[in-house]
């Protein structure tokens, strides 16, 4: 990564991107269902922390394009505009910017050239809708109510000093436990309230101990009434709109007779437990303290917010050590007990969920297993170190020596494929990460080829090698591109089939056995075998005769030639011959398979299968002469002997009848370039059947040799890029093995 020396930027580009997905997650969801609440404060959320921790560099441009849309979704969720389809393309053009840009920032540490003529243009188109609208902010976000119970639960000095003649706003505001992480001050906001005139703040629980208290846990409740216009509550509040409750108070709201005065009361639990700590800070440091300023200060804005909010103005704030403490011990004996919380909150509180706890991006379960089994590897080891000693000191039979070999062997072997397991584990990503760029995509392609389609997604939490995770981005892309293209039919084509309007697109994930599944189905109009054959005839890949042979389903997989399309128009979704043969050939290439099945009328479904993991690769060794090849066991169909008089030629090529269907046989020698071996052919021909590019194809061979697991190194050095070998791994010999790529071989 270059260009990047600020370590505060490396953590925000990863932050920023995942705030940005949310953001795109909640506006798709907003779409749909423009008064859906959770959604909109989701995507406030992500917007409010995304501008927040943007303020901490040098891209101004950045932080206002963020502002600007916060300023259109505060309107809509004011009532003032309703989010169409035009506006949610101008908040996701908005994210898409904000995406390079941090693509921008990953690669050079700044914003490129002419971002703030950038900003400007796309934060005035943002509030261009803003200028339009006139509506009344206090009659779409608090109309006047009953009055709330808290209001009435005031002590009567309180309410006697709030005025009757006009109307007043009412404001409870309960913060996340976890706003002080987000960067957020619950009293420092809500003092900036206008007009404010009573503010309270109560335990939104009983204290704990004060050993138990968390200092960075909000823990209050805050109650406020304000000579302030509705509109400009919304405004303060507009990133934790869900947290507050307004109620307008209209002039003359409160004709209840006044109530006896009570003493005033101010939670005193977390007063005292910080009074405390700051005297007992004050008493640590010596007259030598080099941080003495420091406590003295840190305890005289104690002192001081404890004051304000008992309405006490007359607490001392005295500059010496000795003062300060003295002043500690008198306000907390001035501390009276709690207030009575409302019976409303104490529900509220005693219904919230717990917090999810808090984990590492991998699993801490799966961190302590692998310390485990590092553990059980330790003990083997020294076992060894005891059996060569005793071998030294001991007269052991060969026979005995190989059985105690063999017991320790077997011990570590075990400890070793647990190990592999847990490891693997470490490394699983749910397919979710891939699928969740779906929606948008789909969105928007169906809106720019005036289609209706809803995206079904199905079994995202299925785990995967974060390498297969990868490989599966593109050619999913693809796929579903080519099902909202050639798939998905219009409305009025889907009405006159006797179709709902709206098309389905699913996407599905699931693990089998030692492989994970995707499946991407349409109820499209599915591929028309006939057409299918003309293409390629007219394309010149097939001859007619051949063309016409094929049965329905053979003529399906004809999409998968090389340079075939169906396409008549070039565009940036389709038609540019380069399809379903390159996406084949990727998922080949991460051993896998792809299979496809479609009906005309009815749909296609592409199934992709691939293996849960790319880290250890199960290969077959196969000899060529006196050299050994690796070939992956996902391109192995079966292995065979055939006599040498079974071979025939057809052309320029050499071929076998397997059960009933021909074969086409290549010679690894020649691939490879290889020297034929000397001497009588054999009787018969070791043939690796294999499946390359969806077709079977018999590969002649030395001899077939076991079966192994093995860790597959890139090439490297002078030999990165060789064409036809896909890697490296060590034998047990120490040897060196190359792993054949046969798609590229085979080309």
């Amino acid at each position: 990564m270059s260009g990047l020396a600020n370590p505060l930027l490396l953590q925000f580009i990863p932050e920023a991107r995942e705030l940005l997905e949310q953001a795109g997650s909640g506006l798709l969801l907003l779409e749909r269902d423009p008064h859906a609440s959770a959604p909109m404060n989701e995507l406030f959320r992500a917007l409010h922390t995304l501008k927040g921790t943007s303020g901490l560099f040098e891209i101004a441009p950045f932080t206002r394009l963020v502002h600007a849309g916060e300023d259109l979704l505060g309107a809509a969720q004011a009532g003032r505009l309703l989010l169409t389809p035009g506006l949610a393309d101008l908040l996701l053009d908005m994210l898409d910017q904000l995406g390079r840009w941090v693509d921008a920032l990953e690669a050079t540490g700044a914003l490129p050239p002419g971002a703030d003529a950038e900003s400007d243009g796309r934060a005035a188109r943002l509030r261009a809708p803003l200028g339009a609208t006139t509506g009344d902010a206090a009659a779409t976000a608090a109309a006047p109510a009953a009055m709330p119970d808290w209001i009435e639960a005031l002590p009567a000095a309180d309410r006697a000093a709030l005025p009757r003649d006009r109307s007043l706003l009412a404001l409870r505001y309960a913060p996340d436990e976890h706003c002080f992480f987000r960067g957020e001050d619950p009293l420092g906001l809500i003092r900036q309230l206008p007009g404010l005139l009573l503010l309270r703040l109560v335990p939104a629980a009983p204290w704990p101990a004060a050993a138990e208290v968390d200092a960075f846990r909000s823990a209050l409740l805050y109650f406020a009434v304000a000579e302030a216009p509705a509109e400009a509550a919304e405004e303060l509040f507009r990133y934790v709109r869900d947290q507050v409750e307004l109620t307008v108070l209209p002039p003359g709201w409160d004709a209840v007779a006044p109530q006896p005065a009570t003493p005033e009361a101010v939670g005193p639990a977390l007063p005292r437990v910080l009074l405390a700590a700051q005297r007992a800070l004050l008493e640590a440091g010596g007259a030598r303290d080099p941080i003495a300023e420091g406590r003295a200060a840190a305890a005289r804005v104690a002192l001081t917010r404890i004051a304000a909010q008992a309405g006490w103005d007359d607490v001392p704030l005295p500059m010496d050590r000795p003062g300060l403490i003295a002043a500690i011990a008198a306000l907390e004996a001035r501390l009276q007990p709690p207030a009575t919380i409302p019976s409303e909150d104490q529900a509220q509180v005693a219904e919230a969920p717990r917090a999810a706890p808090t984990t590492l991006r991998v699993e801490q379960a799966k961190i302590d297993a692998l310390m485990n089994l590092i553990g059980e590897l330790i003990v083997a080891k020294n076992a060894l170190a005891w059996l060569a000693r005793r071998a030294e000191t001991e007269t052991l039979s060969p026979r005995e020596l190989a059985r105690e070999i063999k017991d320790r062997q077997a011990l570590v072997s075990r400890i070793a494929e647990s190990m592999q397991g847990a490891v693997m584990a470490v490394r699983m990503l749910p397919v979710e990460q891939v699928f969740q760029r779906f929606p948008r995509l789909v969105r928007d392609i169906a809106r720019r080829l005036d289609k209706r389609a809803e995206l079904v997604l199905e079994g995202g939490e299925t785990e995967a090698d974060k390498t297969i995770v990868e490989a599966l981005a593109d050619p999913l892309v693809h796929m579903v591109r080519n099902s909202l293209d050639h798939g998905i039919e219009t409305p009025a084509e889907r009405i006159a089939a006797g179709k709902p309007e709206h098309g389905t697109l699913r996407l599905s994930a699931a693990a089998e056995n030692d492989h994970v599944v995707i499946r991407v189905s349409d109820d499209g109009r599915g591929l028309d075998p006939a057409r299918l054959r003309a293409r390629v005839v007219e394309k010149g890949l097939m001859t007619a005769d051949r063309a016409n042979a094929l049965s329905d389903e053979e003529a399906c997989q004809l999409i998968f030639l090389p340079g075939f399309s169906t396409a008549t128009v070039v565009s940036d979704l389709s038609g540019r011959g380069v399809g379903m043969d390159v996406v084949r050939s990727t998922i080949e290439g991460a051993g896998g398979h792809l299979a496809l099945s479609s009906r005309k009328g009815e749909g296609t479904r592409f199934e992709i299968i691939l293996p849960l993991s790319m880290a250890v690769t199960r290969l077959m060794t196969i000899a060529c002469g006196e050299r050994l090849f690796g070939v992956p066991m996902g391109l192995v169909a079966e292995t065979v002997r055939v006599p040498r008089a079974s071979l025939h030629s057809v052309g320029d090529r050499e071929a076998f009848v397997l059960r009933d269907r021909i074969v086409p046989v290549l010679r690894l020698a020649r691939l490879l370039d290889l020297p034929e071996p000397e001497g009588e052919p054999p009787a018969e021909e070791a043939i690796l059947v294999v499946r390359v590019n969806g077709e079977r194809t018999g590969l002649v061979v030395g001899a077939f040799r076991e079966v192994m697991e093995a860790i597959v190194r890139p090439l490297e050095g002078v030999l990165a890029g060789l064409p036809g070998f896909g890697g490296t791994t060590l034998l047990g010999d120490g040897r060196v093995l190359l792993i054949l790529d046969l798609p590229e071989l085979m080309r």
